[in-house]
C-alpha cells in the first residue's frame, strides 16, 4: 500500500522557529524557522523515503470560521516580523525539496490536510500527517496515523490517540469543544479544561450526551454547561477539521520526485546554510568535467607539449599521508584549463585496468616544462609538490599562486582554508572528499590500492579547481592591499620552507631514550608523593578522579566546573591557584608537565625518525595563525619550553651531524623592537638605540629609582609587564602573573603608560582604526579582520581588542623572520655553489633560525646570518640577532 506524507507545515514552521533561536543570513535577516523546518523535512524523506508526500500553510486572510464567529482568533498574537518574513522561504524550501504545497483560499492548513487526508484514504492509500498539533488526533482511523517528528518520531493510531488523549479519535472533537482554546479564542465551556473535558467525553460518549446530561452534575458545572451550551457546540464546529476543500487529491501530483539540486543549492547558498550546500552543490558527476587518466607515455609527451603551450598549469601530487617527505606519492594531476585534468598514475597496487607508469619516464618528460619559470603554477599547497617534486630529482620552477595561502591572507581567521570549502564558497562546486574516494570507517582502503580510474575525478579537481579559483584570488589580493604580501614574502618562501622540511633535524635516539628514562623515574617519584598526600592512589590523569581528591577527600575550595560533566575543574588555573597554599596541587601540575613532554617529545621523537634520511621532518603551516607566524606540526617542534632545564635537555637532543655544528640565530626582543617602531616613542627608541637593557629602562619607569625590590625581581617583573601589554593582557591577568594584588598591578600599567607616553597613544589610535575599517594591519600591509571589536559581548570584545593589538608587533616580527628566512636561503644558495659541503638552514622556531654547517664553516656562516637577518626590514631601531654555535641546539642556543 502506497503511503501518503501530509505536512502541517504551520504548526511545524512554528515548531522550528521557537526551537532555533538567533540564526541569521549573510543578509542579516533571520533563518532560523527555514533551517528548522528544512531539517525536519529532510530527516523525515531521509528516514522515511516517503513515494507520496505534500505539505500545507495557512494562508492570511479571512476563513469560512471568521463567518461563523466574528472575532476567531482575535487573542492570537500576529505572527513575528522576522516568521513572517521567512514563512515564503519555507514554502520556497518544500518546492525545492520537491515537496508540493497544496492550499485553499478560506481553509486553513489543517482543513486543506483533513481533505486529502480522507480522499487519501479512501483511495487506499496509507496517510501519515507529520505534526505535533493534537487537533489531528480526530482524523486518526484505520489508515491514517499522525506522526510526530519530534525527538525520533511518534507514531499515533487510534490505540494510541487513546492512550495519549484519554478518548477515541472520534470524540477528540467534542474535548476540544468543551475545553476551547484562549489563542484561537474558541470558547469552549468555562470551568472546563482539558483534563476535565476528556474525563467527561469518556464517561458521556459525546459532547451533546454531555450537555443533555447538564442536570446531573454539580450546581457549578451544571450552571456552565447550560448557559454555554451554544457556545460548546459553536466550539465544535470551530474544532471540527474539514474533509471537504475544494482541493483535488491528485496522486501523481503528489508523487515525490526528489528535490531540485540547483533550487536547493541556490536557495541555501543565499540563506548561508553551508553545511547544506554541500548536500546540492554541482559535482563532478552532475557536471560536465573532462576528468581522465593518462595511461601511456606518449599521451605524457602529448600532455607536456600542452602544458607548455598553455603557459600556466594547475598541479597536485596525489598522496598517502599529510607529510610530503614521508608520503608515498601515488599519482599527479594537471589542469591546463578550467573543468579538465589529467591523472597520471604511479604507484597504485594490485591494478590490471590502468598500469601505473614509470615515474623516471614521465618525469623524463614533464621534468623540464614543470621545473620552467616560464609557465606558471597554480596549485593548494604548492610547498607539499615542489617535495614531492625534489624526491624525484625535480625542481618546481614558476610557482604562482597557491590557492590556500592567497585564502590565507584574504582572512587568516577563517577556520580552515581547504580546496573543498573554498570551491563550494567560490566555485558553487563540491569536491570530493578522501571519504568519497577510499570508504569510511572500516571499510576505508589505502589511497594507492583505488583503481586509478576510480581516482580520477578525485585528481582532476585537485589540479583543476586551483586553477579555477585562482583569478578571484588574484583580484582579492589586489583589492584588500596584499598583491605585494604573497608576492613578496609569502610565495617566496614556499620554496626555502621545502627545502628545510627535506633538510629536517637529526634527533640524538639514545641521549632520547635515557631522558626518557629519567623522566620516568621522576614521574614515578612524583605520582608516590601525590598518592602519599592524597592517601590513596588514583589516576592522575583522570579529571574526575583528582577532582575527587582534591575537593572531596581532601575538602579543598572547590572552583569553577568543567561545561559537559560538571565535575569540579581541574585545569592548570584552578591548581596554580590551589598550589598557594597546599602541596598536591603543584605536585600535578608538575608531574603534568614532565608527562605531557614525555609523550608529546622524549617517546614521540625516536618514532617520527625517517628511515631513509636518519633526521626528523616536522611540517610547516603558512596558513594557520592568524598573526602570520608560522607553525609546525607532526612533530610541533614550536611548544618545546626554552627557560626550563627540562626543555633545554630536550634540545640537547637535537645534533648536529658529525663533522658539522649547529648555528642558531635569534632575533633580540624583536617584537618590543617593533613597538618602538611603531609607537616611536622616544624611551623606548632610545634604549634600543643605545644598548640600554629595555626591561631595565621599564623597572626605571614603572617601579622607580628607590622601588626597594631586588635587582633580578625587579626586572623579572619589568618583563612581565613589557610582554603583558604586547599582549594586551588586564590587570586582573598581570596580578597573577607577577604575585601583586590587581589595584597594584593597574597602578603599573598606569606608570608604564606615564613613562611611554607614544605607546598608549599607537594602541589607542590602532583601536580607532580597525574600529573603523574593521582590519588591522602589519608594516607590509598584512591584515587581520576584527569585526568582533563591534560585538555586544563584552567579553568577546575585549578578546578582539587584545588581538587588535597585538597583530601589527606579532605580524610584523613574523614578516621579518619570513623576510630573513628569505634571504638567508638565496645568500646560503650562492655561497653553497663554491662549497664541497653545504651550510643549510634546518629549523625556524618563532623568531630563531636553526642551521647545520660543516664545522671549519661555522664562523663565517654565522657572521653572513646576522648580516643578512639584521638587514632583512630595517626599523629605526636596530633588529638585533644573538648568535650561538654548537654541537646541539642547547649549546648552539645564546
Amino acid at each position: 500500500m502506497a503511503r501518503l506524507f501530509l505536512i502541517d507545515g504551520s504548526s511545524q514552521m512554528y515548531r522550528a522557529y521557537h526551537a532555533i533561536r538567533g540564526l541569521t543570513g549573510p543578509d542579516g535577516k533571520s533563518t532560523n524557522a527555514v533551517y528548522g523546518f528544512v531539517t525536519m523535512l529532510r530527516k523525515l524523506i531521509a528516514d522515511h523515503s516517503p513515494e507520496y508526500v505534500a505539505a500545507s500553510f495557512d494562508l492570511p486572510g479571512r476563513t469560512f470560521r471568521d463567518d461563523i464567529v466574528k472575532d476567531y482568533k482575535a487573542n492570537r498574537a500576529p505572527m513575528p516580523p522576522d516568521l513572517a518574513e521567512q514563512a515564503p522561504i519555507v514554502r520556497e524550501a518544500c518546492e525545492a525539496l520537491g515537496v508540493p504545497v497544496l492550499t485553499s483560499e478560506r481553509f486553513e492548513a489543517d482543513d486543506v490536510i483533513g481533505t486529502l487526508a480522507t480522499a487519501a484514504h479512501q483511495a487506499r492509500f496509507d496517510v501519515a500527517i507529520v505534526t505535533g498539533d493534537k487537533d489531528f488526533f480526530q482524523l486518526v482511523t484505520d489508515g491514517i496515523r499522525v506522526y510526530n517528528p519530534r525527538d525520533e518520531g511518534t507514531w499515533f493510531d487510534a490505540a494510541g490517540v487513546l492512550e495519549k488523549f484519554g478518548v477515541r479519535p472520534d470524540q477528540v472533537v467534542d474535548v476540544l469543544a468543551l475545553m476551547g482554546d484562549s489563542i484561537d479564542n474558541i470558547k469552549g465551556v468555562p470551568g472546563i479544561g482539558e483534563k476535565g473535558a476528556r474525563e467527561l467525553i469518556a464517561a458521556h460518549g459525546s459532547l451533546d450526551a454531555v450537555l443533555a446530561a447538564a442536570e446531573s452534575f454539580t450546581p457549578r458545572r451544571r450552571e456552565a454547561l447550560i448557559n454555554h451550551a451554544d457556545d460548546a457546540r459553536t466550539s465544535r464546529e470551530l474544532a471540527r477539521i474539514r474533509t471537504d476543500v475544494p482541493v483535488p487529491f491528485e496522486p501523481d501530483t503528489l508523487k515525490y520526485r526528489g528535490p531540485s539540486r540547483q533550487k536547493c543549492f541556490t536557495l541555501f547558498s543565499t540563506l548561508g546554510f553551508r553545511t547544506l550546500v554541500a548536500d546540492y552543490a554541482p559535482t563532478a558527476e552532475t557536471s560536465s568535467r573532462d576528468y581522465a587518466v593518462v595511461t601511456s607515455l606518449e599521451e605524457v609527451d602529448a600532455l607536456a607539449k600542452e602544458i607548455r603551450a598553455a603557459g600556466r598549469v594547475g598541479i597536485a601530487a596525489i598522496a598517502t599521508a599529510e607529510s610530503a617527505v614521508r608520503a608515498d606519492i601515488v599519482g599527479w594531476a594537471f589542469a591546463t584549463k578550467t573543468g579538465a585534468a589529467r591523472y597520471i598514475p604511479l604507484a597504485h597496487t594490485g591494478l590490471a585496468d590502468t598500469p601505473n607508469l614509470p615515474a623516471r619516464e614521465v618525469f623524463a618528460r614533464l621534468g623540464p616544462v614543470l621545473a620552467d619559470a616560464g609557465v606558471k603554477k597554480v596549485g593548494h599547497d604548492l610547498k607539499f609538490a615542489t617535495i614531492a617534486l625534489a624526491r624525484e630529482g625535480h625542481v618546481l620552477g614558476g610557482a604562482d599562486l597557491d590557492t590556500e595561502i592567497a585564502s590565507y591572507l584574504v582572512d587568516a581567521t577563517r577556520s580552515s582554508h581547504d580546496l573543498a570549502g573554498l570551491a563550494l564558497e567560490r566555485a558553487t562546486y563540491r569536491a570530493m572528499s578522501d571519504e568519497d574516494v577510499v570508504g569510511r570507517g572500516a571499510k576505508a582502503v589505502a589511497l594507492d590500492a583505488v583503481p586509478a580510474n576510480s581516482l580520477a575525478a578525485f585528481a582532476g579537481e585537485r589540479a583543476d579547481l586551483p586553477l579555477g579559483l585562482a583569478p578571484g584570488f588574484v583580484t582579492d589580493l589586489d583589492q584588500a592591499g596584499l598583491t605585494t604580501v604573497y608576492c613578496d614574502f609569502e610565495r617566496p618562501l614556499i620554496p626555502v620552507l621545502a627545502a628545510i622540511e627535506r633538510a629536517g633535524v637529526k634527533v640524538d635516539t639514545a641521549a632520547l631514550a635515557s631522558l626518557g628514562g629519567s623522566m620516568q623515574s621522576e614521574l614515578d617519584d612524583l605520582a608516590k608523593r601525590i598518592y602519599a598526600h592524597a592517601g590513596l592512589e588514583f589516576n592522575i590523569n583522570s579529571p574526575k578522579q583528582l577532582s575527587d581528591v582534591l575537593f572531596e577527600r581532601m575538602g579543598l575550595t572547590a572552583g569553577k566546573k568543567t561545561g559537559k560533566t560538571r565535575v569540579v575543574s581541574t585545569a592548570q588555573d584552578v591548581l596554580e591557584e590551589l598550589a598557594q597554599t597546599h602541596e598536591l596541587p603543584g605536585l600535578v601540575l608538575k608531574w603534568r608537565s614532565i608527562q605531557k613532554l614525555k609523550g608529546t617529545y622524549v617517546d614521540a621523537l625516536p618514532v617520527l625518525v625517517n628511515t631513509a634520511t636518519g633526521r626528523v621532518h616536522t611540517t610547516f603551516n603558512q596558513a594557520v595563525a592568524a598573526t602570520g607566524r608560522l607553525s609546525s606540526s607532526d612533530p610541533n617542534l614550536q611548544n618545546i619550553p626554552i627557560r626550563t632545564a627540562l626543555g633545554r635537555e630536550i634540545r640537547a637532543t637535537f645534533v648536529a651531524e658529525p663533522g658539522h655544528v649547529l648555528i642558531s640565530a635569534d632575533y633580540s626582543q624583536i617584537e618590543l623592537r617593533v613597538l618602538a617602531h611603531l609607537s616611536r616613542d622616544a624611551a623606548l627608541v632610545e634604549a634600543f638605540q643605545t644598548g640600554i637593557d629595555i626591561h631595565d629602562r621599564t623597572a626605571e619607569r614603572v617601579f622607580g629609582a628607590n622601588s626597594g625590590l631586588d635587582k633580578h625581581e625587579l626586572r623579572r617583573r619589568a618583563k612581565i609587564i613589557n610582554y603583558a601589554l604586547l599582549y594586551g593582557k588586564t590587570a586582573f591577568t598581570l596580578a597573577k602573573d607577577i604575585g601583586v594584588p590587581q589595584q597594584a598591578a593597574q597602578e603599573f600599567i598606569d606608570a608604564y603608560f606615564a613613562g611611554f607616553p607614544l605607546v598608549r597613544a599607537y594602541i589607542d589610535q590602532t583601536l580607532t582604526d580597525a574600529r573603523a575599517s574593521g582590519v588591522v594591519r602589519t608594516i607590509t600591509g598584512r591584515r587581520r579582520l576584527v569585526p568582533e571589536l563591534q560585538s555586544k559581548n563584552g567579553m568577546v570584545r575585549s578578546a578582539a581588542e587584545r588581538e587588535t593589538v597585538n597583530m601589527p608587533i606579532q605580524g610584523t616580527a613574523a614578516d621579518i623572520l619570513k623576510k630573513a628566512m628569505i634571504d638567508v636561503a638565496a645568500v646560503l644558495d650562492d655561497r653553497n655553489r663554491s662549497r664541497p659541503e653545504p651550510s643549510r638552514m634546518i629549523l625556524t622556531v618563532h623568531d630563531e633560525l636553526l642551521f647545520e654547517a660543516p664545522e671549519g664553516e661555522a664562523g663565517a656562516v654565522a657572521e653572513l646570518v646576522r648580516d643578512v637577518m639584521e638587514r632583512a626590514m630595517p626599523l629605526n631601531v636596530p633588529t638585533t640577532v644573538d648568535v650561538g654555535i654548537g654541537k646541539n641546539w642547547r649549546e648552539a642556543k645564546p
